[in-house]
């Protein structure tokens, strides 16, 4: 009798094991599909004089409109940044010897599961213009591991003064969904506020702190890392008085120690 007891224990745990491991198989494409479909973020930017705090970041981000586009493109090559427009030519707007990128910088920010990937993160842009102000603003776009250049983040327009440094501005962006772990490279453009006319290009190659972000949404970000320590689980056997605590990855164990038993019991 307690043979055929721990028999039915060790059949019910592993149809419970089977269960759970058919149901994550199935949904994990669902998400998958679902993740593939498109892509969305949320941005805020704001200059870097204005002082803001990582509260009020927070609330602005909160409550930032949140940008659904294409699915993340991931297929064939990119093309590298152009430091100078050349297309521009009508003297009513600036040329591409009146703008440029002093310097840009990046910084990780949130990082719920702690796998190194980072779901929030922010891009400094420090524009210079050779006369008093010029009127632009900034198109962000992220390229997964090498591949196409996609459109992430539009900042807001922004009067820059000569070579001043308080007229930086911040592009802070949430990685919401349909961007899977991986590394990133990031590509500025910036346009005439005016006009929208392309003014340039400034991406990785010209600056090494816009190359290979550890960067992923915040879907995956929420996901914890699997335990590698063993987990308890319950098991409720109905007629047997009640529930059990067995450790589940000792299960092959319990089946050894089983077949043993049996073996005795036919000597």
């Amino acid at each position: 009798m307690p043979f055929k007891i721990r028999t039915e224990l060790v059949i019910k745990i592993i149809l419970w094991v089977i269960f759970w491991g058919l149901l994550a198989s199935l949904s994990a494409p669902l998400m998958a599909a679902t993740n593939e479909d498109s892509r969305t973020s949320r941005s805020i930017s704001f200059t870097k004089s204005a002082g803001l705090d990582k509260a009020a970041k927070d609330e602005q981000l909160k409550q930032a409109d949140a940008v659904i586009m294409d699915a993340l493109n991931t297929d064939g090559f990119r093309m590298e940044s152009t430091v100078k427009a050349v297309h521009i030519v009508d003297s009513n707007h600036v040329t591409y010897e009146d703008i440029t990128i002093y310097n840009t910088s990046t910084e990780l920010i949130s990082d719920f599961n702690d796998d190194g990937f980072y779901h929030r993160f922010s891009v400094t842009v420090d524009a210079d213009t050779i006369y008093d102000t010029a009127y632009i603003y900034a198109r962000l776009y992220l390229s997964f591991e090498g591949g196409p250049w996609n459109h992430y983040a539009t900042s807001d327009n922004y009067h820059i003064h000569g070579d001043s440094e308080m007229d930086t501005f911040v592009i802070e962006t949430e990685l919401a969904d349909g961007f899977p772990p991986g590394y990133y490279d990031v590509r500025i453009e910036l346009y005439d506020a005016d006009s929208d006319d392309w003014l340039l290009s400034y991406g990785p190659y010209d600056d090494a702190s816009l190359s290979a972000l550890p960067l992923e949404d915040s879907y995956f970000d929420d996901q914890h890392p699997v335990a590698i320590y063993p987990v308890e689980t319950q098991v409720v056997v109905v007629g047997h008085g009640g529930s059990m605590s067995w450790w589940l990855l000792l299960l092959p164990a319990v089946i050894s120690a089983v077949r043993r038993r049996g073996f005795s019991y036919k000597k």
